[in-house]
């Protein structure tokens, strides 16, 4: 893989874009944000009937899953110390707030729990719970700021329970009440809301507020199951029946996954539950880079992280969970930023900034050329360059149709070592 020199990269664009950039920011001075020294979107993101009906609350809050709900991934199994190590970059990035666990699971998700409870961290430690009370003391003796108190209320997660509406309220209710006599932050998480009798939710959300007083309402698409618009919808009737503030819990299965939680954000909801990479079970969850990235680049809100180590915390999830990304994984795989046809590695070097939405250094990720079928002669150029190797413009084109060959019967790119014998038995 070949890597570009961030420094080159940027003043090559700057080179041949200053003017047409400079253009369009004087153009849209007003707010220009779609475009900037890292990043070039759509102007039509800001169109102003496109952003009307917009209720974004004014700081957008990440609770991070991914030491609980990203470990019910099957086959994930994170020991304490691997938890830990994740808890403290996700601090470091700037997360606000941070799942640490289920603390009855086992002895050693107990002891994950309270270690990060003792951090230090600036990130708030909360547990996960039923509304069981073993449940609450477990969180209680791990000194966390609070917990996050799981309840059904879908048609189907109602019917496996066997519970009854009036049994799930009181439950919640008395949990609820529970919890916060013993000083612990709790918010109400509602299991399968989206597939909930409309006139029960509401009804048991309205008494759960008015006689237990949660700190907030979790609005949970736990299948994965609401359209964006459904799912703002709900987030907006539940907004209009309580007083607490909201939280979107959101899942993948139908690849809408962080689409929901931006549409429950652009509702009313002030809080996106998160995963690192969108692990989680089945499709996983709403993926916090993914989330992040588009709220603050696609719809100009004040996201305040630090991007640039978005990789490394990626990288550091996926080594501890053995859990693979597939390279083009938005915003952190490892070729997602890479190019193999020739006609857009042109574009690239001549133009970087218009030729993607924002640049790699943005989340710490790198750009990278594949030598392949598809490359060209700009392609030749900077492998050579790349690898300190030397070719006469007669010889570019004899290097680059072997590359296409070779590429060809092997179906696959060509590596290093293969480019160099091949510069080497053609450039002699």
């Amino acid at each position: 893989m070949f890597l570009i020199d961030k420094n080159e990269a940027i003043q090559v664009s700057m080179r041949e874009s200053h003017s047409t950039r400079a253009g369009t920011r004087r153009e849209n001075s007003e707010s220009g944000k779609w475009v900037g020294r890292d990043h070039w979107t759509s102007r039509f993101n800001f169109d102003s009937e496109v952003v009307s009906g917009f209720e974004f609350q004014k700081e957008v809050i990440f609770h991070d899953v991914t030491l609980r709900d990203g470990e019910q991934t099957p086959g994930v199994v994170l020991r304490r110390a691997e938890k830990v190590a994740i808890a403290r970059k996700l601090d470091e990035v700037g997360v606000h707030r941070i799942e640490a666990g289920m603390p009855v699971v086992s002895q050693d998700d107990f002891a994950a729990v309270k270690e990060i409870a003792h951090l230090g961290l600036k990130a708030k430690v909360i547990a996960f719970s039923r509304l069981v009370r073993e449940d609450i003391e477990a969180a209680l003796k791990c000194d966390v700021e609070g917990i996050i108190c799981e309840g059904p209320v879908g048609v189907p997660k109602l019917r496996q329970f066997d519970w009854t509406h009036e049994q799930v309220i009181q439950k919640a209710i008395d949990s609820i009440e529970f919890a916060k006599e013993h000083g612990l932050w709790t918010a109400f998480f509602g299991v399968d809301g989206t597939r909930a009798d409309p006139s029960f939710l509401t009804g048991a959300l309205k008494k759960i507020s008015q006689q237990a007083h949660p700190d907030s309402f979790v609005i949970v698409d736990t299948f994965g199951c609401a359209s964006p618009e459904a799912f703002g919808k709900l987030v907006k009737i539940v907004r209009s029946t309580v007083k607490e503030p909201l939280e979107v819990h959101t899942h993948n299965d139908f690849g809408l996954g962080v689409a929901t939680a931006i549409a429950g954000l652009k509702n009313g909801a002030s809080t996106v539950h998160t995963s690192v990479n969108g692990i989680g079970e089945r499709a996983g969850n709403a993926s916090f880079e993914e989330v992040a990235m588009a709220l603050k680049y696609l719809y100009g809100q004040p996201v305040r992280f630090d991007f640039s180590k978005f990789k490394e915390l990626s990288e550091l999830v996926q080594r501890l969970t053995a859990f693979p990304l597939p390279p083009n994984k938005p915003i952190v795989g490892d070729r997602v930023f890479t190019r193999e046809a020739g006609i857009s590695i042109a574009g690239w070097m001549k133009y970087n900034l218009g030729s993607e939405a924002y640049l790699p250094e943005i989340v710490g990720n790198r750009h990278g050329v594949f030598l392949g079928k598809k490359s060209g002669v700009h392609s030749v150029q900077w492998k050579l360059k790349e690898l300190g190797l030397e070719a006469d413009k007669g010889q570019l084109d004899k290097i680059l149709a072997e590359v296409k060959k070779r590429s060809e019967e092997k179906k696959s790119n060509i590596d290093d070592a293969e480019f160099r014998s091949i510069v080497g038995s053609l450039a002699s």
